[in-house]
């Protein structure tokens, strides 16, 4: 046993990239899944579990609060995390032999954060999918050189993850040389009809 949990919609491409989702606080797998079936042919898709489990759903890393209700992440904890998609990365190609020479990575909320981070410093990873997410500046160090796209996108009306969150982790993309795809939409936290169809088209884009 792995340990891991997950859900999968395999490809029957041989070579197929692995689209690892990567849900939210408080989510759990079957949430981004559940639009699996709308991903082109050309992935595996892959949706998993946080290892933290929060009682009525997971999280990948503990979100501590102030006195004033300021929010703040540990680095340590985050870093478990990272490790923690990194040794599944692992798992997933012995388990599936040459099947994970290319990943994206599409997280939503504090998947996004963490899609980042992994996806920084793993050199399988070739693209980044953000949604309603932010860079976290402690996690800004770009050694992955296979990093060649990266897709953002956000609500202009989160009460969750500020828009402002959003700008200012395009603007520092930017300053490191990408060229990052940026989505804005009339929307709160969450993933409306449009904002799905632009992330399709961009993964299609992804070959």
């Amino acid at each position: 046993m792995s340990g891991f949990v997950y859900l999968e919609r395999r490809s029957n491409l041989p070579n197929a990239t692995l689209l690892l989702l990567l849900h939210g606080y408080n989510s759990n797998e079957a949430d981004l899944f559940s639009f699996s079936s709308h991903v082109p042919n050309h992935y595996h898709v892959v949706s998993l579990q946080a290892p933290l489990n929060l009682g009525h759903g997971h999280a990948w890393f503990p979100i501590h609060f102030e006195e004033n209700m300021e929010r703040w992440t540990a680095v340590d904890e985050v870093t478990t995390a990272i490790n923690y998609v990194n040794d599944f990365l692992s798992f997933y190609a012995t388990k599936n032999s040459s099947d994970t020479r290319d990943v994206v990575l599409l997280g939503f909320s504090q998947g996004a954060m963490l899609s980042y981070a992994v996806g920084f410093q793993s050199a399988v990873v070739k693209g980044i999918a953000a949604l309603s997410g932010y860079l976290d500046p402690r996690f800004q160090t770009i050694t992955n050189t296979n990093l060649k796209s990266i897709y953002v996108s956000h609500g202009i009306h989160d009460e969750v993850v500020p828009y402002s969150w959003a700008q200012q982790s395009v603007a520092l993309l930017k300053e490191k040389k990408c060229t990052p795809a940026f989505y804005s939409y009339p929307q709160g936290h969450g993933i409306n009809q449009e904002n799905l169809m632009s992330l399709i088209q961009w993964l299609a884009e992804q070959q």
